[in-house]
């Protein structure tokens, strides 16, 4: 079991590494899905972390420190879909009618 807690723990610490270098690297790219990505106050903070500080972060969270953006019904709607196209586009309208104040933000029609 204590393997099995460790495996857990180191992969939760990978996860939580990987999501602070892509918002740092989507931050310095100025990537157009960002805001959608991640709290602005996650991006302030991180944009000028170092390497190490991430790393270290990284490890001594206990938790996933992301989540997935999209409520229940897009979720499911998206794993209706067919893979590939279907599902990229559609993942794309969702994400995008959040960036715009003016569209309802519960579900993507």
């Amino acid at each position: 079991m204590s393997t099995n807690k460790n495996t857990l723990q180191q992969d939760i610490s990978t996860l939580n590494r990987r999501f602070l270098l892509i918002v740092q690297q989507m931050e310095i790219t100025k990537h157009p899905l960002l805001s959608v990505s991640a709290p602005k106050w996650v991006i302030q903070k991180v944009k000028s972390m170092s390497l190490e500080e991430i790393d270290q972060l990284a490890e001594d969270m206990i938790a996933p420190c992301f989540h997935i953006n999209i409520n229940e019904l897009n979720f499911d709607r998206l794993k209706a879909l067919p893979e590939g196209s279907s599902r990229k586009a559609y993942m794309t309208n969702v994400l995008v009618s959040q960036t715009r104040p003016h569209v309802k933000r519960t579900e993507f029609s």
